[in-house]
């Protein structure tokens, strides 16, 4: 019996020694891992925020000017102003991930409604109709994605 302690002790040191590296090397992966993903949040947060308030105030520009468009009247309709909605409409399509699906219901609305605008007093209805399913919609898509900026930052 008084071998075996001496005999137990070589063998706890000779598996400290071959696998207290492996677990050093395994903890030092996780930590750098980790740091780079609080890192990588910190950066691309503050950056998708800014996306969203682009994105939201170019939405908000081009519903109230399309209202605008629509409200004024047959008569008083400008090319420039008609130049413009298809302007924010090219903004804000660039602005859209084309993967998403409530993104690629957006622009399809989007379409639709200044198309609507140009087809005259026969899509007024259409016009009425998309216009508050797009404010609807950029809400939904506006929130998600603040939801996602607003996730705190954690580590596994």
């Amino acid at each position: 019996m008084d071998n075996i302690i001496p005999i137990l002790s070589l063998i706890i040191a000779a598996l400290a020694i071959f696998v207290g590296p492996f677990i050093s090397l395994y903890v030092a992966k996780r930590q750098v891992r980790s740091s780079l993903e609080v890192a990588n949040r910190q950066i691309t947060s503050p950056m998708r925020q800014v996306w969203i308030n682009a994105l939201r105030d170019l939405l908000s520009e081009l519903c109230s000017s399309a209202h605008h468009y629509f409200v004024a009247g047959y008569e008083d309709r400008a090319d420039s102003e008609y130049q413009r909605l298809t302007h924010l409409e090219s903004k804000i399509q660039l602005m859209l991930k084309a993967k998403e699906d409530d993104h690629i219901q957006l622009e399809k609305l989007i379409r639709e409604m200044v198309s609507s605008l140009e087809r005259g007093k026969q899509a007024d209805a259409t016009f009425v109709e998309v216009h508050q399913k797009i404010i609807t919609l950029s809400r939904q898509v506006l929130k998600r994605e603040w939801d996602v900026v607003k996730e705190p930052i954690t580590v596994a």
